[in-house]
């Protein structure tokens, strides 16, 4: 696979294509580890979280067959799958620190495992949620994290220990981000159709800004209300906050008054992951919707095959219609993330792929 590029966003990302597959049916593979989308073989395992690493070098998916895989991202190889079949495996996620994942467990008990991938021993375990976790974010400038869970709690924790240095209960606080600044957190509360901000600095104070999405919810996805949220992300600027939904949209808010900025539509069902409140059965996920890396638009999956690109510069209080429509080639993409270094991004479903600008996919191994 070609390197990936830093070239301006705005310039190359309606020409991301498909550049290397990676199934997780090893039968279905052909030379060099890239198979045929003509010739597929049944994957029963579906891959339910995806990460880049700081650098932009590695990503890591989680897979329903309990497994975790690293990805190296210039060589456009699998490096390492490594099982979690006694733990289970959900959310894993990059640290700050050379070669260590976080994960959720999902089999046994609610911890939270940090894992040294050099030599696959465990650091540390985190233990205090007594339901599955929902959610994972790291700081942006330091070792301390948030996890949410459908316990209703909140947990500040430092990698150093393994007790959190805090803990709120909220109802069904099931998502939460930093901030680029690691100031300010937020907690997307559900079943109240809220979003909280908090000052890290004050974790155990009130919010000190709550924004009410109660009227946005009725306007906009009137059947759906207070429920299906999946992914909370500030972009990297700190201008907007993405809250995505497993419908048929997503909001696009003023990270600073909590106005709806735009709602983003195009997306024509949902993503067949199950949202953290679901009681489906379906697949885990971590929504399919995130910020480029510049901040200026969003990704997200149609609901099905393809990727929608919205262009926030059109925001204008309304609906926004997506600016471009990214063809996936036949695969499904419920998970996106878009790498944080490079003009690349990764999807996934039951297959990792990932996406190049259409000039460099020419030139990849595919």
């Amino acid at each position: 696979m070609a390197i990936p590029s830093q070239q301006k966003v705005g310039d190359i990302i309606k020409t991301y294509r498909p550049a290397k597959h990676f199934p997780s049916t090893p039968s279905s593979e052909t030379k060099n580890g890239t198979p045929s989308l003509s010739a597929r073989t049944p994957e029963s395992h579906h891959i339910t979280s995806l990460d880049f690493d700081d650098t932009g070098d590695f990503l890591v998916s989680a897979s329903t067959d309990d497994t975790m895989t690293i990805y190296d991202i210039k060589s456009g190889t699998k490096t390492k799958t490594i099982p979690s079949k006694k733990y289970g495996i959900h959310l894993a996620r990059f640290t700050h620190h050379p070669r260590q994942v976080l994960f959720a467990s999902t089999k046994q008990d609610d911890s939270l495992r940090l894992l040294e991938l050099h030599n696959e021993s465990f650091v540390r375990y985190f233990t205090s949620h007594t339901a599955p976790v929902t959610a994972l974010a790291l700081s942006p400038s330091s070792d301390t994290f948030l996890s949410c869970s459908s316990d209703d709690t909140v947990c500040l924790w430092d990698l150093s220990s393994r007790t959190p240095q805090g803990k709120l209960k909220l109802s069904t606080p099931y998502l939460a981000a930093y901030d680029p600044s690691a100031t300010v957190m937020a907690i997307a509360s559900q079943s109240t159709q809220s979003l909280l901000l908090y000052d890290v600095r004050n974790f155990d104070k009130a919010p000190f800004a709550t924004f009410d999405l109660a009227d946005a919810e009725r306007k906009y996805c009137p059947s759906t209300q207070g429920r299906a949220w999946t992914k909370l992300e500030f972009s990297n600027d700190g201008k907007y906050i993405l809250l995505g939904t497993d419908y048929h949209g997503h909001f696009l808010l003023d990270s600073f008054e909590g106005k709806v900025e735009a709602f983003l539509v195009g997306k024509t069902d949902g993503s067949g992951r199950a949202a953290p409140v679901s009681t489906s059965g379906k697949p885990r996920g971590q929504g399919d919707v995130c910020f480029s890396q510049d901040g200026r638009f969003v990704v997200g999956g149609t609901g099905a095959q393809d990727l929608l690109v919205w262009d926030t510069t059109g925001a204008s209080g309304g609906t926004l219609e997506a600016s471009s429509r990214l063809r996936s080639g036949g695969v499904n993409c419920p998970i996106v993330q878009v790498n944080p270094r490079y003009n690349m991004l990764a999807t996934a479903d039951t297959r990792v792929v990932m996406w190049l600008p259409g000039d460099q996919v020419r030139g990849s191994d595919t």
